[in-house]
């Protein structure tokens, strides 16, 4: 896999992200913050010669990253309030109690940005 074509995937998603948020589709802004995110990280782990892992779960891919490099633990604060926005986002029953905001989405975007700028950071 080509760790580059992701890290560029996940810049695409965090412009997505800041147009989403324009857009005040703030359910669009968590789930593309999401998936800059779940992109970045994968690529970091094809950077590591890891293969391929077809999960969502920013969880279980920021565990498999730490035990590359024990510096992203740092990023725990930041991906863990982006995890859930796979499912809720993309299946409204799964959103009823669930409120997109603007902060919300702020949110999401700024963590997302510090995640992917982490990784770039360690790619490159």
């Amino acid at each position: 896999m080509d760790k580059n074509i992701w890290l560029l995937k996940a810049h695409d998603d965090l412009s997505w992200t800041e147009a989403n948020i324009r857009e005040a589709i703030y359910y669009g802004a968590c789930f593309t913050a999401h998936q800059a995110a779940e992109k970045a990280l994968k690529a970091y782990l094809f950077s590591c010669g890891r293969p391929l892992r077809r999960i969502h779960d920013l969880g279980a891919l920021l565990e498999e990253c730490i035990q590359q490099d024990v510096s992203f633990e740092s990023l725990r604060n930041m991906v863990l309030p982006l995890v859930d926005y796979y499912v809720q986002t993309r299946y409204p029953d799964a959103a009823d109690f669930l409120e997109y905001t603007k902060e919300t989405a702020s949110q999401a975007q700024e963590n997302a940005n510090k995640i992917v700028s982490f990784i770039s950071d360690r790619i490159k």
